[in-house]
């Protein structure tokens, strides 16, 4: 069940965020045909953290993803002109 918006606007249980997260990037396609489509879950799931005012959404998907913020930029770049 996904955090409700007090949670991700205050941070008050950033495990529960950051499980939500891990469970949404575990559902996202895997195989290399499916990049746009894993790209796209990516700036949704990015979209949506940002929507519901978590503070730092940018640093919470690259730490889950274990890459730097640079590299989730480019990312979420390259998902908006998909």
């Amino acid at each position: 069940m996904p955090p409700d918006a007090e949670t991700l606007e205050t941070g008050a249980d950033q495990i529960i965020v950051r499980r939500y997260v891990q469970e949404r990037l575990a559902g996202l396609p895997t195989r290399p045909e499916d990049v746009d489509a894993r790209l796209r879950g990516l700036l949704d799931l990015y979209e949506e953290l940002n929507a519901r005012g978590h503070p730092e959404p940018l640093t919470l998907l690259a730490s889950v993803l274990g890459i730097p913020v640079e590299i989730l930029v480019g990312h979420l770049r390259a998902a908006q002109r998909r």
